[in-house]
């Protein structure tokens, strides 16, 4: 009895001593990749992990993109496949999974990478669920890869409603809440008060999630009141002499130029979106006190002008 005693102290001793290490452990800071071509210099000290390889859409038909490497990644990867909900309306989703994992072997092959997760980027829908969710289960048999989803905030407050993919992971996509065609959405890409408004359900929500956040700017073109498009990567710095603020990050375009290499025509207007490091900073936070610990927190996207200090004070609020 006194044997039996010792060892099951031990094994509650053992068991704090995991907990207590996993309590100290940061997650692991990852980045996207999400250019048709993958260029990164191979000297390079930091390169991205998650790579979107395959990006498949549709207009008259289902349409694949595929990545083209002018470099070598990493030696290993996660590719990423990201899948226009469209799509599942159209096409077999047995043969659709069939043909994303062949595709994905031979990208391995000539590109000299290896990888042993696939994650798959859908915004799927109460529609459209049942082929996604057949989609990523025949994925998952036919590679005999770790897979992984995407989630978005709705989907884990709602999850009884829209479903929990089959997958091995999930990664919840903490940003782009708003509503994108909106000219009044204040800030598409991140808004603390529309976030706050999906903070539940991650206490029951039972999939295991890591955290994808946004280092991106973007500036929506806004013509005869209509949201038609974003121009990437566009700062505050860029706005010049053809522009007039009429707003907090709005601003009119005052004659007829390209900008960014997209046309504007006079009397156009651009919304700014972007995420400034504080108020990161403060989502972070607030998304830790509902949240289990990531295991990886994946920012949204490689090549941003972000330093590495402000990326590690991100990190280490889990």
């Amino acid at each position: 009895m006194k044997k039996y005693l010792i060892g099951f102290g031990s094994l509650i001793i053992i068991f704090f001593i995991v907990i207590w290490q996993y309590s100290l452990k940061t997650p692991n800071a990852e980045f996207y990749y999400w250019q048709q071509k993958y260029d990164v210099p191979t000297k390079s000290t930091t390169k991205p992990s998650y790579i979107k390889c395959i990006d498949i859409g549709f207009e008259r038909d289902v349409e694949f993109k595929v990545t083209q490497f002018a470099t070598q990644p990493n030696k290993e990867i996660v590719p990423v496949v990201y899948i226009d909900n469209d799509v599942l309306f159209m096409a077999n989703s047995n043969e659709l999974a069939i043909k994303i994992v062949k595709m994905l072997d031979e990208l391995s092959k000539n590109n000299n990478f290896s990888y042993n997760a696939i994650q798959v980027d859908c915004d799927w829908t109460l529609g459209s669920k049942d082929n996604y969710f057949n989609l990523l289960k025949t994925i998952k048999k036919i590679s005999k890869k770790s897979t992984e989803a995407t989630i978005r905030l709705h989907q884990v407050k709602f999850y009884k409603q829209t479903g929990v993919p089959p997958v091995d992971r999930g990664v919840l996509m903490y940003y782009n809440m708003s509503d994108f065609y909106s000219p009044d959405t204040k800030n598409y890409i991140l808004d603390l008060d529309i976030a706050k408004q999906y903070h539940y359900g991650f206490d029951t929500y039972p999939l295991p999630l890591d955290l994808a956040l946004p280092i991106y700017s973007q500036a929506r073109v806004i013509r005869f009141s209509k949201v038609i498009g974003a121009i990437e990567g566009v700062d505050i710095k860029d706005i010049d002499s053809h522009f007039d603020k009429i707003g907090k990050n709005i601003f009119k375009v005052t004659q007829t130029h390209y900008f960014k290499e997209k046309l504007l025509y006079k009397g156009d207007e651009v919304r700014l979106d972007n995420v400034e490091h504080d108020e990161l900073i403060k989502a972070t936070k607030e998304l830790s006190k509902i949240m289990k610990k990531p295991e990886k927190i994946i920012f949204y996207h490689f090549g941003s002008k972000w330093k590495k200090q402000e990326l590690d004070e991100i990190v280490d609020i889990f």
